[in-house]
């Protein structure tokens, strides 16, 4: 009894194991050798030095579809390699650049003549003294480089900020703000347009330069009451961010005339020093000669 028992034991066992084999069969070829044994082969851990290096090749493998800031300096630099550009200038030019790229670059922003007009004022006005100070005429071939760089054409954005200014100057400037309202349209086109995309697109500060350009040629002050409220007839907001753009750019520009004035002094003492060596020079040639005369007469 008890043998009977156990033999029907063991068969049970042995017909388990067939069933156990014939699965783990069917299991292989569904699955695979490898996968199979990767269930009973511990996983290998990378080193955190190889992992750095996949998620480097992923990132090298991208390209990035937007120009970058150091892309756009390396341009102009490209275009305007030497004479190189002042060093007091350089820092003026490089956020110059690179605030327009950021502002570029932003899905949001759409070209038009009054960015246009700002941009070439913002510049101009700061370069003004520019070829005064390094004797030769640099600033027209730095705009030209500087605006390149920014994957636009220097000529025409001149061509541009020139027909806002005549608008400005043939325009009241309670005309100036229906157009900016929109009650009323400019019957320039491109100007019409400049004031839509102001109010519906990206706000920088070149748009706020050119606007305060307009103010300032149609003959309104440009004080922080006066830029809200046009800041207000275009619809910015918030407004504050037109007053915040008169401020900073007052205060570069007396930045950069005061070290212009710090230059000029140097250069009149520089001067000064010069005609006074070149004076003692003279006066040692004149007694040098005076004293080889001086024998010539007692002979």
């Amino acid at each position: 009894m008890v043998a009977t028992a156990g033999s029907q034991l063991l068969r049970r066992r042995r017909s388990t194991l067939h069933v156990g084999l014939w699965a783990l069969t069917l299991f292989l070829g569904w699955q695979g050798t490898r996968e199979v044994v990767s269930l009973f082969v511990p996983p290998q851990v990378s080193s955190p030095r190889a992992a750095t290096a996949r998620r480097a090749s992923v990132v090298d493998a991208l390209e990035n579809p937007i120009k970058t800031v150091s892309d756009s300096i390396a341009d102009f630099y490209k275009a305007y390699p030497q004479p190189p550009v002042l060093p007091m200038y350089r820092t003026f030019i490089v956020d110059f650049l690179t605030q327009t790229h950021l502002a570029v670059v932003d899905s949001r922003f759409k070209y038009d003549a009054v960015f246009g007009l700002g941009m070439w004022y913002y510049y101009s006005s700061l370069m003004g003294n520019y070829d005064k100070l390094v004797s030769s005429a640099e600033s027209d071939k730095i705009w030209s480089a500087l605006v390149s760089a920014l994957d636009m054409n220097a000529d025409e954005v001149k061509a541009d900020a020139e027909a806002v200014i005549s608008y400005a100057g043939a325009t009241s400037p309670s005309d100036i703000l229906q157009h900016m309202e929109g009650t009323s349209s400019p019957s320039d086109a491109k100007i019409a347009e400049a004031f839509t995309n102001i109010r519906s697109n990206l706000y920088s500060m070149s748009f706020s330069v050119g606007l305060f350009r307009i103010m300032s040629i149609s003959g309104v002050d440009t004080t922080k009451d006066n830029a809200e409220e046009w800041g207000k007839a275009l619809k910015i907001e918030p407004v504050s961010k037109v007053t915040s753009d008169l401020e900073t750019y007052k205060q570069n520009r007396n930045k950069l005339q005061k070290a212009e004035e710090m230059l000029r002094e140097i250069e009149i003492r520089e001067k000064k020093k010069l005609a006074e060596r070149l004076e003692q020079k003279a006066k040692a040639l004149s007694e040098k000669a005076a004293a080889q005369a001086e024998p010539k007469a007692d002979a």
